[in-house]
């Protein structure tokens, strides 16, 4: 009784980059602040869902397993891979701030009052339905929770934060009411 047959597909780091390469020209036609996320998944001639973004993910940063993989790449692929438009899992700061005044702006252009609700939802290049009004609120008021988000911004960071619109948090008793919760 022979056991099933599976290909084993060998694909070099160069054809990686130039599948990943393409993958972010495409993606960026249509979202040009599209980024590659450690969970993308993407059809190559070696496999019909990569995981591209682990691929990346594996070749980035300080970590063990990111230097030994990157320690087998050419300088040119080095600079490929860090070249990249890549997120991973977290989100910088900068890039929610930008599309946070871009939004705030587009917004105002309808209504000139505006703030973020805490409950607000936005469409990005890291996610199709991000929770941009918890991110905001989240780095805003007194709490312990807050305190240690804003510990992680910069200083010009913290300035771009407090210049969001964005409903003043109220607490009442127990419960805390935001000004949009209306």
């Amino acid at each position: 009784d022979a056991l099933p047959y599976r290909e084993v597909v060998v694909y070099s780091a160069d054809a990686a980059l130039d599948a990943l390469e393409a993958e972010v020209e495409r993606q960026q036609q249509q979202d040009p602040s599209w980024r590659i996320f450690s969970d993308h998944v993407m059809k190559t001639p070696w496999n019909g869902a990569w995981k591209a973004g682990i691929w990346v993910q594996s070749r980035r940063g300080e970590g063990k397993q990111a230097q030994q993989l990157r320690a087998r790449l050419t300088a040119r692929q080095l600079e490929r891979v860090d070249a990249l438009p890549y997120s991973g899992v977290l989100l910088s700061p900068d890039a929610a701030l930008d599309a946070l005044e871009a939004e705030v702006e587009r917004q105002r252009q309808q209504d000139p009052n505006w703030s973020i609700p805490s409950g607000h939802e936005m469409k990005t290049g890291w996610d199709e339905a991000w929770k941009a009004g918890t991110w905001v609120h989240k780095r805003r008021g007194e709490g312990i929770q807050v305190q240690m988000w804003r510990s992680r911004l910069t200083a010009r960071q913290l300035e771009r934060v407090d210049a969001l619109p964005c409903g003043e948090v109220m607490r009442l008793s127990s419960q805390v009411l935001t000004t949009d919760s209306a």
